[in-house]
């Protein structure tokens, strides 16, 4: 038996030198992408977010996770064995390219690479000009989402008014400098939804965590990895959870980019009917409730620019989610 341990802890370091693992996925601290959830405001470890994280990777299927072990080999290959393509073996390298580029998605804006947060966040506003998007340090947002306490009694939170630390729509001198501590992401559509997002490590392009919450709610349960007190916010949280860790599989570099255009499909949430039984309320049998389609297709990619993207009732999903 210690033999057989020894031999598979070997082959875990012979897989880990040669690049198998995702770099981007094992800077995180984990290869799989699942992270211990971060300290609350109330200093209290949410369990809740366990669930979240398992049910997230769930949803990222094997086959996300074996073609993106493939890319990371093929990027491998190529960068230690360049003289194969001399040998008359580029097509092997083309057809493995070719699946392992199957999953991914490209850019929002069909042209412009996004590599820093600055640049990520500027094409969100000018693409989804009637989003309002607002950025924090982690800090700060634990004071404003208690500042937002006070207004859960009204019927439209004026986003003009809100606490606003970090507004990336606006550009000025000190804006690189401030962007290295941006750690959560507010999307505030009003009187439709607002979403936070997670940033981990804080200036980076790698989000964390995702959440969704009605535009009057308040309070310190206000975070990335909280749960808003309405069922139809709660359904969509937990069906972003899938999206980010989606996402996070098939294009790590981009994965912030995908999601926050995902997150602004919602600016429909109680408009669009679904796509399949052309309603827009649902009953929903397990809590006898009417719920407007509340999942919107992550796996095929869709420009905001673009035709509306589809939406189903959780029992009218066509998809593997």
């Amino acid at each position: 038996m210690h033999r057989h341990f020894d031999d598979l802890r070997a082959l875990g370091r012979q897989l880990e030198e040669s690049g198998v693992l995702n770099g981007a996925l094992k800077a995180r601290g984990n290869s799989w992408g699942l992270h211990m959830p971060l300290v609350c405001p109330d200093g209290a470890v949410v369990a809740y977010a366990w669930k979240r994280q398992l049910a997230g990777q769930a949803g990222a299927s094997a086959v996300d996770r074996t073609r993106l072990a493939l890319k990371a080999f093929t990027d491998q290959k190529r960068r230690f064995f360049p003289h194969l393509d001399d040998e008359g073996l580029s097509h092997l390298h083309d057809g493995e390219a070719g699946i392992a580029k199957k999953p991914r998605l490209p850019a929002s804006n069909g042209e412009l690479e996004e590599k820093t947060l600055s640049e990520v966040l500027k094409n969100l506003e000018n693409e989804v000009p009637n989003m309002k998007i607002f950025t924090y340090r982690r800090l700060d947002w634990s004071k404003r989402a208690a500042s937002l306490a006070s207004l859960m009694n009204d019927d439209f939170v004026d986003p003009t008014k809100e606490l606003n630390l970090q507004n990336m729509s606006k550009s000025g001198s000190g804006h690189d400098t401030a962007i290295d501590q941006v750690a959560i992401i507010e999307l505030l559509v009003p009187s439709i939804f607002r979403a936070i997002v997670s940033l981990h490590p804080a200036g980076s392009t790698d989000p964390d965590a995702v959440a969704f919450f009605s535009p009057t709610e308040g309070g310190s349960y206000l975070h990335a990895r909280g749960l808003s007190v309405h069922h139809v916010f709660k359904h969509v949280t937990e069906h972003a959870d899938k999206a980010l860790q989606y996402f996070v599989s098939v294009e790590p570099s981009k994965a912030l980019s995908l999601l926050l255009h995902w997150i602004a499909s919602y600016q429909t949430l109680f408009t669009k009917v679904c796509s399949k039984c052309q309603r827009l309320l649902l009953m929903d049998k397990s809590l006898a409730l009417l719920l407007p389609p509340v999942q919107r297709p992550y796996h095929q990619p869709s420009g905001v620019g673009s035709d509306p993207q589809d939406a189903y009732h959780i029992g009218c999903s066509s998809y593997d989610a």
